[in-house]
């Protein structure tokens, strides 16, 4: 069984008007891919900052 998500109407129509803004007529799907690889990429850089501040905050170099 293939994996099928939903995306919601209003966004695949934003989607498809950006398709034909574009002169290259770059395909929804490229788009959406894109999209998808800059949001994880971002998630995962702030979540390593996170991970850094919270380290940051332990002691350093203390058994007490």
């Amino acid at each position: 069984m293939c994996y099928s998500p939903k995306i919601k109407p209003e966004l695949v129509r934003e989607l498809y008007l950006l398709k034909h803004s574009d002169e290259r007529k770059t395909p929804m799907t490229k788009l959406v891919n894109e999209a998808v690889e800059q949001y994880l990429e971002r998630i995962k850089s702030n979540n390593g900052k996170q991970e850094n501040d919270t380290d940051s905050n332990a002691p350093h170099g203390s058994d007490n």
